[in-house]
């Protein structure tokens, strides 16, 4: 992935620019949430089907238990994905300049937009790429938090942890269908094969998120499923 745009098959005219390509040509932009989920939210449904749980049961409430792993399992996906978003790009855009590993056009300047959060970048570079890295990484840890909740609602580990894959990938196959790729969640998590958008658009399948998250918790709620088997 890397030596394609190191070696002269793209032109660029900032670092920030790299990174963008860096993560729109790779497995990231399409995978995300299968990247994640299968680390992080498994483990409640592996605990059900090896009966851990009835050992858990009689030491502390099952409620509070599965809360705190599924606030671990969001904080821990936060600290992976803000790491692996924001350390590539402090190499491209601060170290690599000792290295020249990547190669820049000189003789014109046509700067190639990075979408969304283009704005950041105009003010500060640095603050793009923290303020951007931190927009991944929350939306990283909503997935995994689906993925967890949905594990807790269905028998079926496979179909829960699948689930927000099948949502990325199918609502961005329907919103290109509709018209409307803006609200697409690839693009509002990686925003750079996209015109740049009003920052609210990238907010609309954020909250879809939110939304599908205090649904899937009142609906664990109101079955009580967690006392289930």
């Amino acid at each position: 992935m890397v030596i394609p745009i190191i070696n002269g098959s793209y032109q660029f005219f900032r670092p920030f620019e790299v990174h963008s390509q860096l993560l729109s040509s790779s497995a990231i932009a399409l995978l995300f949430p299968i990247l994640l989920v299968p680390l992080f939210s498994g483990s409640y449904a592996n605990e059900k089907k090896n009966n851990f749980l009835l050992y858990v049961k009689p030491r502390v409430r099952l409620t509070d238990y599965l809360f705190a792993k599924g606030l671990v399992n969001g904080i821990v996906t936060l600290i992976v994905v803000f790491s692996m978003i924001f350390i590539p790009f402090m190499f491209i855009e601060y170290l690599d300049r000792f290295f020249n590993v990547i190669q820049y056009e000189a003789d014109y300047y046509e700067p190639v937009s990075v979408g969304t959060f283009e704005f950041l970048a105009e003010k500060s570079v640095f603050l793009y790429g923290v303020v951007y890295s931190i927009w991944v990484a929350i939306n990283g840890a909503l997935y995994v938090t689906v993925a967890y909740l949905f594990s807790i609602l269905i028998k079926n580990r496979f179909v829960a942890l699948t689930i927000p894959f099948l949502w990325w990938f199918i609502m961005n196959f329907v919103t290109g269908v509709l018209g409307i790729e803006s609200f697409s969640p690839v693009y509002s998590v990686f925003p750079f094969l996209i015109t740049s958008q009003p920052v609210w658009v990238v907010f609309v399948p954020f909250i879809t998120l939110i939304v599908a998250i205090v649904g899937l918790l009142i609906s664990i709620k109101l079955k009580n499923k967690v006392w289930v088997e």
